[in-house]
């Protein structure tokens, strides 16, 4: 049964709608806008959406500049929040991907800047006459272990040996090719190790399935089984490198990371996470 047109009228002013709105039956739901945050790279306009989950708290405006920023490396979250503190008008994300697509990112113009963990020599061809590298720390790279190390994992011949439970990241990714460098040592098959398909995205990713029981160990960074209180197995020593065009270094995005990246600040509370060595943080490499 319907109302009157008079209460009809009454309802709706009362709820400060529409007659229509209230009676005119089922309507398409509201679209929710996308959350993006947009930068400028090379003359023009980019957009990441801010749908990441340590991005979901993130203003999609009210800052005059974005810098995007990829790469895997906790630091970077951390050169972000730096960032934010030193200039409210400048605002630096961070942009979480392998090394393989943080390059790609950098190549196609859509990040301002990546940070790599890549072999010295082969980072050189890839930047030379490109871009610019900057020493952002060096870092270890080694296996994630529950705490205390109870299958006393060593290496990967200890994964297949007691059949551990093992999470990887994606191809390009460099935990990945870490992982594949030591098979190939052991001379082992990737498909005796149990979860080498089961990828996951990032470093803190796989840090938190090792910590909460999912798997048994997986290749990460130092700075990652500090975060978690995990065990900790060092298989080598590597350098977080950042990367940024060098026609890009006069710009207020570029002045803005470069800066925090050479400040007293970050330097000290990256030394506090005590898994990386900040002597040479914010130098120019040759």
């Amino acid at each position: 049964m319907q109302p009157g047109v008079g209460i009809a009228l009454a309802l709706s002013r009362a709820l400060d709608t529409s007659v229509e709105e209230l009676f005119g039956g089922e309507r398409e739901p509201t679209p929710i806008p996308a959350r993006v945050a947009t930068g400028t790279i090379g003359g023009r306009a980019v957009r990441h959406p801010l749908d990441a989950e340590h991005l979901a708290i993130e203003s999609a405006e009210g800052y005059a500049t974005n810098v995007f920023v990829a790469g895997c490396d906790l630091a970077v979250g951390l050169l972000s929040r730096h960032a934010f503190a030193r200039s409210r008008d400048a605002r630096v994300l961070w942009l979480p991907m392998t090394n393989r697509a943080a390059l790609d990112a950098l190549a196609r113009k859509t990040v301002h800047a990546a940070v790599v963990h890549a072999d010295s020599a082969r980072e050189k061809r890839l930047c030379a006459g490109k871009f610019a590298r900057f020493e952002l720390a060096t870092t270890e790279a080694g296996w994630l272990a529950a705490r205390g190390n109870p299958l006393a994992l060593r290496g990967v011949a200890d994964v297949v040996r007691t059949k551990a439970r093992v999470v990887n990241r994606p191809a390009g990714a460099g935990a990945r090719q870490l992982l594949d460098q030591q098979l190939r040592r052991a001379a082992l098959d990737p498909h005796r190790v149990i979860g080498y398909s089961h990828e996951l995205a990032g470093q803190i990713d796989a840090g938190r399935a090792v910590a909460q029981g999912f798997a048994d160990a997986a290749v990460g960074l130092a700075s990652v089984a500090h975060l978690f209180n995990l065990s900790f197995v060092p298989l080598r020593e590597e350098r977080c490198t950042l990367l940024v065009p060098y026609a890009a270094l006069g710009t207020t995005e570029i002045r803005t990371l470069l800066d925090t990246l050479r400040s007293n600040s970050y330097r000290r509370e990256l030394q506090a996470l005590e898994t990386y060595d900040v002597r040479r943080t914010g130098e120019e490499l040759i």
